[in-house]
């Protein structure tokens, strides 16, 4: 093809991949789609024309997972599997904390907002967490860890909370 056809795969397109969730009778885990979605991503993959089509203008790649080994789990993982357990708990309760957004400070650092219906904890709080630590404990602990005032602090340069909740070293 001719460079600059529309049709052509170029850097900086989105590219679409098509990934079965199902493996037999269960289903493929975000993890597995991450490491997929991982091992696509690096080296030089061929794909047979009748894996390659469009969609909306961009070329759509059905991915075999019998023909991908995926990659292993890495430190950049735990940052998903954090944020998976808070917005999917297993509890068919409402968890008393629940996740309103989040930000990346630094790659060993995350900002998890959350709201609680707590009354003395009003608004959002901002808890800054080590996502690589304990977090099957933090995610037990993290209500109750909310209005532990010797890790609070009032943050004035995020206007997203009410206060910020440093769990970095719990």
């Amino acid at each position: 093809m001719v460079l600059g056809d529309k049709d052509e795969y170029a850097p900086g397109q989105l590219t679409p991949y098509e990934i079965p969730l199902r493996t037999g009778d269960e289903l493929r885990t975000p993890h597995d789609v991450a490491a997929l979605l991982r091992t696509v991503h690096t080296g030089t993959h061929i794909y047979p024309r009748n894996k390659v089509s469009t969609v909306m203008g961009m070329n759509l790649f059905t991915v075999d997972p019998t023909t991908v080994t995926p990659a292993p789990f890495t430190n950049d993982d735990w940052p998903l599997t954090l944020l998976r357990c808070l917005t999917s708990p297993s509890a068919e309760e409402s968890p008393p904390a629940r996740l309103c957004g989040f930000l990346f400070l630094a790659p060993d650092r995350l900002r998890l907002y959350v709201d609680s219906d707590e009354e003395d904890l009003p608004g959002i709080t901002a808890a800054d967490v080590r996502p690589g630590g304990a977090l099957t404990a933090l995610l037990a602990a993290l209500a109750s860890l909310l209005d532990e005032q010797r890790l609070t602090t009032t943050d004035t340069n995020d206007p997203h909370c009410a206060r910020v909740v440093d769990l970095t070293d719990w």
